[in-house]
This record gives C-alpha cells, sequence and structure tokens, in this order.
C-alpha cells in the first residue's frame, strides 16, 4: 500500500471510529486523576504505583538516576516521594505507565521512540513555562507530554496496513491526522479538556476557549524543546518565540528558561530509558 491509499485508509478508520485505540493503564488513570486532586495524598500514590510492580521498579530506577539521586539511595517509594515531592514521582509514573500503553513494537518503533523522547521533553518544557508564567504546573506537564497524541496511535496503524512507507511520507500523514487521532484517543480516554484541547489546537491556541490559557503553554513548551533539539538555545531565539510573547514573560524569566536547558536534557535522558 503506498501513502496515498494508507492516508485515505486511516482517514476512513477516523471517519467510521473503526481505528483500534489502547487501553488506558488503571494506574495511569489514577495517578492523571491525582494529580487534579487537591485531597490527594503521598501513601495513596505510593499505593498506586505499588499495584504494578514493574511499574514501581522503573519508577525506582529513574529516581536513582544521576538526574534525580541524591547522597543516599531510594529505596521506597514513600522515601522518593518525600525527597522529590508528589508532582515528580507523578510525572515518572505517569510518563513510563503510558510509554507502555502507546508504544507497542511495530515497524515504525523507531519513529515512535523519537516521537515519545520529543513528547517528553515537551513536558518538561512546559512544566518550566508553566512555573515560570504562574499557571498550573501539572497541568502543562500533562499538556506538553500528549500534544502528539495521536502520533503513536497511527504509527501503530501504519505498521499494520502499511509497514513500509518512507520516513518523509510516515511524517506527512501523522502530521496530517495526528490531531484528529489524538483527541479521538483523549476523548476515549476521558483525559482533561484542557489535554483534549492542547491535542485539537496547539498551533492556534486562540481556538481553545476556555483552555487557552493551558494551550498557549503547552504550545511555548513545545517550542522551545524543538529548539533545545537543535542545540543550545539561544535567549533570543527564544525571547522571540510568539508562545512566551503572548504569555508576557520578562527577558529575565526567558533567561531563567534557558539556564534549565541541561537540566532538561539530564532528566529526560534519565526518564526515557
Amino acid at each position: 500500500m503506498d501513502a496515498a491509499a494508507a492516508l485515505d485508509a486511516l482517514r476512513g478508520e477516523l471517519d467510521r471510529e473503526a481505528l483500534a485505540m489502547p487501553l488506558l493503564p488503571g494506574v495511569a488513570a489514577e495517578v492523571i486523576a491525582s494529580s487534579v486532586d487537591e485531597h490527594s495524598d503521598a501513601a495513596r500514590l505510593a499505593e498506586l504505583i505499588r499495584q504494578d510492580q514493574s511499574l514501581a521498579s522503573h519508577v525506582l530506577r529513574i529516581v536513582n538516576s544521576p538526574a534525580f539521586r541524591g547522597a543516599s539511595e531510594i529505596v521506597a517509594l514513600q522515601q522518593a516521594i518525600a525527597r522529590l515531592g508528589m508532582p515528580r514521582v507523578r510525572e515518572i509514573a505517569l510518563s513510563a505507565s503510558l510509554k507502555g500503553a502507546l508504544l507497542a513494537d511495530g515497524p515504525y518503533q523507531s519513529l515512535a521512540d523519537a516521537a515519545w523522547r520529543r513528547s517528553l521533553a515537551a513536558a518538561l518544557w512546559s512544566r518550566e513555562v508553566a512555573r515560570s508564567a504562574r499557571r498550573n504546573v501539572e497541568i502543562a506537564y500533562l499538556c506538553g507530554l500528549l500534544h502528539d497524541l495521536g502520533t503513536p496511535l497511527l504509527l501503530h496503524a501504519l505498521g499494520r496496513i502499511a509497514p513500509g512507507l518512507a520516513e518523509a511520507d510516515v511524517a506527512s500523514i501523522t502530521g496530517s491526522l495526528g490531531p484528529c487521532a489524538g483527541a479521538r484517543l483523549a476523548r476515549a480516554w476521558a483525559l482533561p479538556e484542557a489535554v483534549v484541547a492542547t491535542v485539537e489546537h496547539l498551533d492556534d491556541p486562540d481556538r481553545a476557549g476556555g483552555h487557552a490559557s493551558s494551550v498557549l503553554v503547552a504550545s511555548a513548551g513545545v517550542a522551545l524543546a524543538r529548539l533545545a533539539a537543535e542545540g543550545e538555545i539561544d535567549p533570543q531565539a527564544a525571547f522571540d518565540l510568539p508562545w512566551l510573547v503572548r504569555l508576557n514573560l520578562y527577558p529575565e524569566d526567558v533567561d531563567a528558561l534557558v539556564q534549565q536547558q541541561q537540566a532538561i536534557r539530564d532528566v529526560l535522558d534519565a526518564m526515557v530509558v
């Protein structure tokens, strides 16, 4: 099947609502819920993660990496929460759980891995943008992480119907259908509406209605992640990003953001393992 036929086939599956959707892992669903619940506590978060022994081991491995580890080894989840804080441990657990659900083996596995790394980078940058702009940090992380939710879904489907396409053709298909596919999956998973709005309107936050502020933060995070992927970020290039301009950040705020790039790179390397 060539690229045009694959595009038509996937568009047809989306129109008929026949595109297979992965299940949202139960732990991920509860971690997402806890991230927007001001009454959630450390003991409950640790218990959620412990329900999946593989996930618990993965989280402890990450928190003991050089990017996170302090003077002594972390041996228990509640110890990790006490040292790193609930938001950071939630981010680690959520990212690991969602990666397992979205990145199934297939012909385009390397492209899916690369897309996931970009999404994780966007999440880390979005979190820092939200902190600088005094917006909701946890929603910003979630929106950044899932802004490209449709790409791994479509890559899995393409592996089924057209496993031999050129990377340029794959990128064209995922770019065309990604927002629609991602929004379908976000709604199927009952994700927060801010996430759905981000998937649909990343390039035009003004269309996101009441969630425009969250989408704007994610758009800025994605833009910074793209700059960082190209090399060291020039502060002036960052300051000129339209999304940061619209967030009314001062030059010193943008400088502080840019100074985070090595720390973000270290965390990113730890979390994609």
